[in-house]
């Protein structure tokens, strides 16, 4: 079946004289080679919108924002993806039961920005699909994290075949380039936007997980929310704040597994 694009982005480099719009050019961060196996694609009728990330075998976490509005027959989740033209080894399109959006999401400021998806079947684990754990972050300065997904490649552009991956910086500083009605930071984390990052997420990348190395596991710790843009000199991104919400994903979809 056809599929359409998706990707993660990174710094602009324009050639002198060319102009900023629509079709400004970025790179794509670093392309991957095989899937992230915590890591989905949500798609509505066929078309990868978002990312999400694997909680269990029977639930899926995403941003509000890329499902609020849809139907669970229109949306699907695909796992132990990298190419979104060509099938991948294991890759599989799971029918969505339920749609659970946080009850107090707020789309103008995008505020609790986050929902879970129940699977119609549940999640068959493997070397390419497995769950991913969340915890809090770790914002000490200079560390670096990582996301990976499928956000366009130029801005304002659609999605493109690779998953792709790029590094983030914590913490950063949001205050003074989102308002505080943007910015709430008992519910977000505020990352990128620093010299030492190469990219930042795009259109598309909403959803994905931002994932922290604490100790030798890896954990999930925000999932993409919003940002100013991802051109050239781009601002800091915002990501809902997992942790924030455990009270929550526990009640709609239990504790996690077990390690």
């Amino acid at each position: 079946m056809m599929k359409v694009l998706s990707v993660l982005t990174a710094l602009v480099v324009l050639t002198a004289g060319a102009p900023v719009g629509d079709e400004e050019r970025v790179s794509g961060g670093t392309a991957l080679s095989a899937a992230v196996p915590h890591l989905v694609s949500i798609t509505i009728d066929g078309q990868h919108i978002c990312g999400g990330f694997i909680y269990s075998s029977s639930w899926v976490v995403t941003a509000a924002s890329c499902v609020i509005g849809y139907l669970p027959s229109q949306v699907k989740v695909v796992v132990a993806q990298v190419s979104l033209i060509t099938q991948d080894v294991d890759e599989q399109a799971i029918s969505v039961f339920k749609i659970i959006v946080n009850e107090g999401y707020v789309p103008d400021t995008k505020l609790h920005d986050i929902a879970m998806l129940q699977m119609a079947t549940t999640i068959t684990f493997g070397p390419r699909v497995n769950l991913i754990r969340y915890d809090e972050a770790e914002e000490v300065g200079g560390t670096i994290v990582k996301l990976a997904g499928w956000g366009a490649t130029t801005v304002g552009g659609t999605p493109s075949t690779k998953l792709r991956e790029i590094t983030v910086t914590l913490p950063a500083t949001c205050t003074g380039i989102y308002t505080a009605d943007e910015f709430n930071s008992n519910y977000m984390l505020c990352g990128g936007g620093s010299p030492a990052d190469v990219g930042s997420p795009c259109q598309y990348d909403e959803g994905s997980p931002l994932v922290q190395t604490i100790g030798t596991t890896s954990y999930a710790i925000g999932i993409m929310s919003k940002n100013n843009g991802c051109g050239s000199g781009f601002a800091p991104t915002i990501y809902t704040r997992l942790t924030a919400y455990y009270a929550w994903l526990n009640k709609i979809g239990g504790l996690q597994p077990a390690p």
